[in-house]
């Protein structure tokens, strides 16, 4: 586990202790930007959008290189770009603004067509994106104009220019780049209803990783660890609030009156047990387990009396099936609630039911 990101750790999807904090803030200046506006607008519109980075692979991203260099070449931007040239500089507004929205368009486009081509791959994506992003990528790390892209960053345009220069040069850079480092905070700000994501995220496994190198990932892999942590803070919070219920008269009472506590109350929701919060708790504790199999599994392997792979491989992918069942049922119905307060809509709250449109 690093502190910070880089090239390199990104691309092995090493965790970055600065971006977990950075998620961190970003949840908490979300629901404090909702309770001092009353409203959940801006992460119901996040959690619409998020789909354009989560449904991402390595094809669309191909493919979004292709139609910017594509239209790049047509419009001969370059000749804007060239390093250590002034005439960049004087960059005419509707250039720059063309730019901004094609890249957004080439993006978009590139994302929606992979997806029609390549759905299956498109889906199995969505947790390792959402792993990088809120894992993996902090700060430190330059935000992407059009993903994947050599040459459009920041520091291929401001390479080489100093002073005055580099401060003009800024200038063009800020509003291009601006977007999708905003883009990634929002989608760290959404992890609260896409942190169970978590429990299916397995970024380092490959079809060529034998089993027992398989076991030791689940075992040591930072994922693995940030995996369990979050199931063990889950689940201590969950028999807690069974506890607050239970023994304090005061419990639902605690929760009004401050707006932070008010909006908080839609996810703790103080009143119930909902049967979301029942399977986040089931992830939890699968989560946990799996790493405890794992440890068990390794120890037969250094005694020399190993279990049988095809019962290993059975019970980690029968697992691995109830972890996703479970997750995508908990990302539902916290999006469903947090879309329905957006609103307003007087739809079904969620409790006795486990799908909220029943």
């Amino acid at each position: 586990m690093r502190w910070i990101s880089s090239q390199e750790s990104v691309a092995k999807g090493e965790v970055s202790l600065l971006a977990i904090c950075e998620t961190l803030i970003a949840i908490a200046l979300v629901f404090y930007l909702a309770a001092h506006f009353n409203t959940l607008h801006w992460l119901a519109f996040a959690i619409c959008v998020s789909p354009l980075l989560l449904l991402r692979t390595d094809k669309s991203t191909e493919l979004g290189i292709k139609w910017w260099d594509r239209w790049s070449n047509w419009m001969k931007v370059e000749k804007w770009g060239g390093r250590g040239k002034w005439s960049r500089f004087f960059l005419i507004t509707v250039v720059l603004m063309m730019a901004c929205a094609t890249g957004f368009a080439v993006r978009t486009s590139a994302t929606i067509v992979g997806f029609l081509r390549h759905p299956a791959l498109s889906l199995r994506a969505i947790p390792q994106n959402w792993s990088r992003v809120t894992l993996a990528i902090d700060s430190k790390f330059p935000p992407e104009f059009i993903p994947g892209h050599p040459k459009e960053t920041p520091q291929s345009v401001l390479e080489g220019e100093t002073g005055f220069a580099f401060v003009v040069a800024l200038l063009f850079v800020t509003p291009i780049f601006l977007p999708a480092f905003i883009y990634r905070w929002s989608l760290k700000a959404t992890s609260i209803i896409y942190a169970p994501l978590v429990f299916v995220a397995h970024s380092t496994f490959s079809e060529n990783t034998d089993l027992r190198t398989k076991l030791q990932l689940i075992k040591r892999s930072d994922l693995s660890r940030v995996r369990v942590l979050f199931g063990i803070v889950t689940l201590t919070a969950f028999l807690t609030k069974i506890i607050l219920m239970m023994k304090w008269n005061g419990f639902v009472a605690a929760w009004k009156g401050n707006p932070i506590a008010e909006f908080l109350s839609l996810y703790i929701a103080p009143t119930e047990i909902p049967k979301w919060q029942l399977a986040e708790a089931a992830n939890s504790a699968l989560a946990i387990g799996v790493m405890l199999f794992a440890r068990y599994a390794l120890l037969r392997y250094d005694l020399d009396t190993s279990l049988p792979e095809d019962r290993i491989k059975r019970v980690i992918g029968f697992i691995s099936g109830i972890r996703w069942s479970l997750a995508l049922y908990t990302i539902v119905c916290t999006g469903y609630i947090t879309i329905r307060e957006a609103q307003h809509w007087n739809w079904p709250a969620l409790g006795q039911k486990w799908i909220p449109w029943t």
